[in-house]
């Protein structure tokens, strides 16, 4: 238990860490700590529920985050779309592992 309790901090640290310190080139503070927080706590509880798939689901987003910087459509665009991707992945991470449960 105490492994899970600690993989799940320590995930959710480092997204919301990491979100911050890459949000915080295209956002004032104020909104990268929203980001960053939000950006961690989902990975975070999505950890909970669906083990790895959420830290991948994460690490895709960002790097479509980069990605769509990299292109130069906008730092606030490629937010967006990094956040798009993130929602997606996450929700069919869940969806995956809800199926997967539910056939066993």
């Amino acid at each position: 238990m105490d492994l899970i309790v600690a993989l799940t901090a320590g995930f959710t640290l480092f997204a919301g860490v990491t979100t911050f310190l890459l949000a915080r080139r295209d956002l004032r503070t104020g909104p990268a700590v929203t980001v960053a927080v939000v950006a961690g706590l989902l990975t975070g509880l999505g950890f909970m529920s669906t083990v790895y798939l959420a830290v991948a689901a994460y690490l895709g987003a960002v790097v479509l985050w980069q990605l769509a910087r990299h292109f130069r459509i906008g730092g606030r665009r490629a937010l967006l779309v990094g956040t798009g991707a993130f929602a997606v992945a996450l929700a069919g991470a869940v969806t995956v592992m809800s199926v997967a449960l539910s056939t066993m």
